[in-house]
């Protein structure tokens, strides 16, 4: 068991720590759990966090499935999918470095008095369609996966990747749901924003670069 998992351990970590990048960094669906924390409490903010793991993990699919069938047939289309992934990461650092620089987008929490709790189920589609009505989720998906794969790739190690970054998925979201619960953390989070939106900015470029660099075999 361990022989086979040796190979592709490498690219398995590879993608799981351009996975991590993205989906800790500040974004669309972070700054919502943020804010249902901070202004609706912890459950509501864990339910959402659960229906965006969910969207995200069927785009993963649906990006892995096309992967697959594209590495196989076409070594252009890889070329292609790894140009469009990694232009999209140096696009995300440009814009992260120039919020971080001008300290755009600050942390907005709505207010608690008078809003009625929304219900679970519907907390939950919430954060779903967040993620599914995003155009640039697959992207992301198709940026992490293209970092270590080549068109040579098995199904095998993409739904392994799928797998295992799903998983971590669920710890970040629901871990910042459980976090940002408390209005000091949430705080703290705001005040912190701008060096967090370089850092992130530049750990998106140089995954960017890494993607565009890659050759493929």
């Amino acid at each position: 068991m361990l022989s086979d998992i040796g190979p592709v351990l490498p690219s398995l970590l590879l993608i799981l720590s351009v996975f991590v990048v993205g989906a800790a960094s500040p974004g669309p669906a972070t700054l919502m759990i943020v804010n249902v924390a901070a202004g609706e409490g912890r459950k509501p903010a864990v339910i959402l966090a659960l229906g965006i793991v969910t969207g995200s993990i069927v785009w993963a699919i649906v990006a892995a499935l096309g992967f697959v069938a594209a590495l196989k047939t076409s070594a252009f289309v890889f070329t292609a999918m790894k140009i469009a992934g990694g232009g999209y990461l140096l696009y995300l650092a440009f814009k992260s470095i120039r919020s971080g620089l001008r300290g755009q987008h600050r942390l907005q929490r709505p207010a608690m008095a008078g809003t009625a709790p929304m219900r679970p189920a519907r907390q939950f589609w919430r954060g779903l369609l967040l993620h599914l009505t995003n155009p640039k989720a697959p992207l992301v998906w198709m940026a992490t996966l293209s970092v270590g794969t080549t068109p040579h790739a098995s199904p095998a190690l993409l739904f392994a990747a799928i797998a295992l970054c799903a998983t971590m998925a669920v710890l970040i979201f629901v871990g910042y749901a459980l976090l940002f619960s408390t209005r000091r953390a949430s705080a703290i989070y705001a005040a912190l924003r701008r060096p967090l939106d370089v850092l992130v900015g530049t750990l998106f470029g140089l995954a960017g670069i890494k993607i565009l660099t890659l050759k493929s075999v």
